[in-house]
């Protein structure tokens, strides 16, 4: 019996999920969020708009798939960056920092989806175990830069518990610094500055050297304080 399904090439029988995430790619790529519904998924796959329903039950559910691999394709970029810093001697914070930079302008659609305010299933538990992988590498390299012991939890502890954390101004300080650059690149609030000579290859650069310096100065001399409790405010 033939298993594929549609014109275009369609899906072989089983890879149906793998097909719409294919799509889905492809249409983040090309026409970016504003641009993805999940019948458009459906006819680049091939398949009719109502079959995809069985893996992902809707758009809902399509998008949260993307964005658990947007996470763990982030944690991935970022332990490979630790593992390569860690070989030549260089820097780990500003290593996971450049991952996390090249990720977002390699695949600005997956990214905007992961950090974007479309809806997600927060209850989701592979969404939950990405995000949470993410930020713990996150926190365990700013934490290291500050000379702290690490927990051996902290790949799966959640964001909530770090509400009084000694370490969480600098641990948001990198985080904003990095994701506010990278979001201000892919998003072309920079684009006057690319327009320059040596255009996006010369702010990344910037990045990567005079930026990061500030960022790792920063971080490497901020004493170590508690957090004011919120409610013992107003």
């Amino acid at each position: 019996m033939d298993t594929k399904v549609g014109k275009r090439g369609g899906y072989h029988h089983g890879d149906l999920r793998q097909a719409m995430i294919d799509a889905a790619e492809a249409v983040l790529a090309e026409k970016g969020v504003g641009g993805f519904t999940l019948r458009e998924c459906a006819r680049r796959a091939g398949v009719s708009p109502a079959a995809p329903a069985h893996h992902f039950g809707n758009l809902v559910g399509l998008l949260t798939a993307i964005a658990t691999l947007g996470f763990d394709d982030l944690s991935e970029s970022m332990e490979a960056a630790v593992a390569k810093a860690r070989a030549a001697g260089g820097d780990r914070l500003a290593a996971i920092c450049e991952a996390y930079l090249t990720v977002a302008l390699t695949r600005p659609g997956r990214f905007r989806v992961v950090f974007g305010r479309l809806g997600l299933k927060s209850g989701d538990d592979d969404l939950r175990r990405a995000a949470v992988r993410a930020f713990g590498i996150l926190v365990r390299e700013t934490k290291l830069a500050l000379g702290r012991e690490i927990d051996g939890d902290i790949l799966t502890r959640l964001p909530s518990s770090y509400g009084g954390d000694a370490d969480l101004a600098e641990i948001l300080f990198v985080w904003s610094i990095t994701h506010g650059f990278s979001t201000m690149l892919i998003d072309g609030q920079l684009a006057p500055l690319e327009m320059q000579p040596g255009g996006r290859e010369r702010l990344i650069a910037l990045y990567s050297g005079r930026l990061m310096e500030m960022l790792l100065a920063a971080v490497r001399t901020s004493p170590a304080k508690p957090l004011a409790n919120p409610a013992s405010h107003g």
